[in-house]
């Protein structure tokens, strides 16, 4: 499936800056820009579990609860102060405030540790060893400007894959690093045949962005919601049912 050409256009402006900006390096850019999106992505992902928690009536705390002890001091909104909420850490609150210096100075010294320890959380820390390689403050804050406008919070799952995609075709090695991902509806189809169930174990060997599981999961889902709460969503120009799970309990939820 083909990247939409409005943004083809957007994610060629990127690299073009980042490669203007004395950032050539195709393999580095590709993973910034990852980094990056996943810092975006990460705080809508964020609102879904609090709004699916507020239908299920299940404790959930936000990845940006509580306060953040700040790694360097220029940071502090005031002299002396040693926290700020970890509220400040979400996309919404840092990439639309902050420019030039003081955005490179952030993002390096407090957002990528702060992502750092939600990736620790995991089995495997995906963060580990993740820098900002962007020093230019004026590179930085106009990339970190382009992706805001992709407005990646309203793109489907296979649109999000279409472009990370098309920025792994700028690689010389994207033969060897590219995915073939499963069109969206022959994985709802398919999960449909299988039909998935608490207690079951869903098994994929091939996972690359890992659809098939994440289809299981909202299949199961919506298996085990009560008709009211259903709502109906877009995706892929189709209209597609998605469930809270409400009537599982807290050891099914687990």
């Amino acid at each position: 499936m083909a990247l939409r050409s409005d943004l083809q256009n957007k994610i060629e402006r990127i690299r073009d800056y980042l490669y203007g900006g004395g950032y050539p390096d195709p393999v580095s850019n590709a993973e910034q820009l990852s980094f990056l999106f996943f810092f975006y992505l990460l705080e809508v992902f964020d609102q879904q579990n609090v709004e699916v928690a507020q239908y299920t009536k299940r404790p959930y705390v936000s990845y940006f609860a509580g306060e953040w002890t700040l790694r360097n001091p220029l940071n502090a909104p005031k002299a002396g102060q040693k926290t700020i909420p970890a509220e400040r850490l979400k996309w919404s609150s840092w990439a639309k405030h902050l420019k030039g210096e003081p955005l490179v100075r952030f993002v390096r010294d407090e957002v990528f540790p702060f992502f750092q320890t939600i990736g620790e959380r995991g089995g495997t820390n995906f963060m580990d060893g993740a820098r900002l390689d962007i020093g230019d403050p004026a590179v930085l804050s106009q990339v970190v400007d382009l992706v805001d406008q992709l407005d990646l919070n309203h793109e489907d799952a296979d649109t999000k894959g279409d472009l990370f995609e098309h920025i792994l075709k700028q690689i010389r090695q994207a033969g060897e690093l590219g995915q073939f991902r499963t069109p969206r509806h022959i994985i709802r189809m398919i999960i449909s045949l299988v039909d998935p169930k608490i207690g079951e174990t869903v098994y994929d060997p091939a996972a690359g962005t890992a659809g098939f599981l994440v289809a299981a999961y909202e299949h199961i889902q919506l298996a085990n919601s009560d008709p009211a709460t259903v709502i109906e969503v877009e995706r892929d120009g189709k209209i597609v049912r998605r469930g809270h799970g409400d009537l599982l309990d807290d050891a099914q939820w687990n």
